[in-house]
């Protein structure tokens, strides 16, 4: 029998996935208009903040192969760059309050900006890109920046009530852990 308390990575990538759900039906209707929005830096956030490094990177691993399913980047360019950006905020998240929603609301958003960079580098640099629109990828940046503004306190809060319904607290093992 499989225990949630040890496994909790499988709660949090469910609620990723569910999360990614909603930003496809999103980004569906976007398309339209041309804006594709990306959350990724939403998800990266809680699994470094809130869970431990190898339930965190554990919580990470289908997500980025999802995404890189997706993406016509190689394959495990997306796990390779979560991966970095899940360790750098697990090593400075010792020196930060993991609980606080505002600190969470700027990891988000820088991680997500950072991912934004990263993209645009390794498609401007690979040999299968015709070139690279930078005011396109600006503004698809601004509205995942917005969208990340408006769902990013609700996503955490879901996520950690998702954990509460298995018996497992976060913040109480965040305190007993100082």
């Amino acid at each position: 029998m499989i225990s949630i308390a040890n496994n909790r990575w499988l709660v949090v990538s469910m609620g990723h996935f569910m999360a990614l759900f909603i930003i496809t039906q999103l980004n569906f209707y976007l398309a339209t208009v041309s804006i594709n929005v990306i959350i990724t830096g939403m998800l990266i956030s809680y699994s470094a903040l809130m869970l431990n490094y190898s339930q965190g990177l554990l919580s990470l691993i289908p997500i980025a192969f999802y995404l890189d399913s997706k993406s016509p980047l190689p394959f495990g360019s997306t796990l390779a760059i979560m991966v970095a950006l899940h360790s750098l905020v697990v090593g400075f998240r010792n020196r930060l309050r993991r609980e606080s929603i505002p600190l969470a609301f700027f990891v988000s958003q820088l991680i997500n900006i950072l991912i934004f960079l990263a993209y645009t580098l390794f498609v401007a640099g690979s040999s299968f890109s015709q070139g690279v629109n930078y005011f396109h990828t600006g503004l698809n940046m601004i509205a995942s920046l917005i969208v990340i503004a408006i769902v990013n306190q609700s996503f955490f809060v879901l996520q950690t009530e998702a954990l509460a319904f298995f018996g497992i607290r976060l913040a109480e093992e965040q305190r007993e852990a100082r």
